[in-house]
């Protein structure tokens, strides 16, 4: 039985006419009205939605990897679809949701929705179930193969097919 954000990316991936990977997750940001700014950060920041009025921009650290780039449009997207109501920080009217290394340790849950929304963006079940069916086993190389496809990285592929329950939990 598929979950509330399964059946939401599912519904905007549908809406936008994505059928296979990569997901274009800056031009999905885009029909949704959100303006994509790049900054150069430090490494402890990813990004940010800022939200005002009927406006939003994500800000995105483009010191950081291109596949940690798209993780984190699609994250900032968890935010803006999962969250719209909630205050995380106030500035003068402004929402700002920061990526940063403590949204990455998954102990606020607002920041494990917006991460479980992100992997389903980037990874949609559907997708892989269709490429896993065309793959003979599931090794290092597949999961590779897989990263590469998807423009994930190889950890985030791993923890996807972990919670997809192809690969076994960590030991």
């Amino acid at each position: 039985m598929a979950d509330k954000i399964q059946e939401q990316v599912n519904d905007l991936l549908r809406s936008v006419k994505v059928r296979r990977p990569p997901v274009p997750v800056k031009e999905i940001a885009k029909a949704q009205g959100i303006t994509i700014a790049s900054v150069p950060a430090t490494d402890d920041i990813s990004g940010a939605l800022i939200r005002h009025k009927a406006r939003a921009i994500i800000a995105v650290n483009t010191s950081q990897h291109s596949n940690r780039q798209r993780f984190t449009i699609a994250h900032e997207l968890g935010h803006f679809f999962l969250h719209e109501g909630l205050d995380e920080h106030v500035d003068q009217n402004f929402r700002i949701a920061w990526r940063s290394l403590e949204s990455s340790s998954a102990v606020n849950w607002l920041e494990i929705e917006a991460n479980r929304f992100a992997a389903e963006l980037l990874m949609p079940g559907a997708f892989l179930r269709k490429d896993l069916d065309q793959l003979r086993q599931m090794d290092n190389h597949a999961v590779a193969l897989l990263a590469s496809r998807y423009r994930v990285s190889a950890e985030a592929m791993k923890f996807r097919l972990i919670n997809l329950g192809v690969l076994p939990p960590y030991e």
